[in-house]
């Protein structure tokens, strides 16, 4: 189904507050970095599919153009730069000050793309909120990149999916 982006983006809504809580839960932030350093998949994406689940909304598509366009062409780029910032900071805490304006420039990228995706988000079939429809929406995203699903990737997704599960528990009680 094709996103209507002519609506006017919401820079704060649930999606970016659920990514800004849910990163921070224990084995979350070291669990997306393996997966995205060491299979190429794309942090935002993740914790989208296990938001996605959380609502109940069943993503036929993990990807969106305009996002990912977005990803590529902004984002991506200035992680590259703040890498290399990262890297001269070893050499001197003069360089500190513009490694965090960097990272703070590219949070904001990532709000942006956050931004693009709740609104495809709210487009998707909405049901019954369960850890199936999250683990379905974390299958078609890693289908998507050709990622295999084996032992390896499903240890890495295991604190994802244990951190949405509990959340899951504990905001969505009837």
């Amino acid at each position: 189904m094709a996103a209507d982006f002519n609506i006017e983006m919401q820079l704060k809504n649930d999606l970016w507050d659920f990514a800004l809580n849910f990163y921070q839960q224990p084995g979350i932030e070291q669990s997306c970095l393996e997966l995205q350093n060491e299979f190429g998949l794309s942090i935002n994406r993740l914790i989208f599919a296990c938001w996605g689940g959380i609502q109940g909304y069943v993503l036929e598509s993990i990807t969106c153009n305009e996002a990912d366009h977005w990803q590529q062409e902004m984002t991506h780029p200035l992680r590259g730069i703040r890498y290399k910032v990262r890297e001269r900071k070893q050499q001197g805490a003069e360089y500190d000050a513009c490694y965090q304006k960097l990272r703070q420039a590219e949070l904001a990228c990532e709000q942006v793309e956050l931004a693009l995706l709740y609104q495809q988000g709210l487009q998707a079939a909405q049901m019954q909120p369960s850890i199936e429809i999250i683990e379905e929406n974390l299958h078609s995203y890693l289908k998507s990149q050709k990622v295999p699903i084996d032992k390896d990737i499903l240890g890495a997704l295991k604190p994802l999916l244990r951190a949405a599960n509990s959340y899951l528990g504990t905001n969505h009680k009837e």
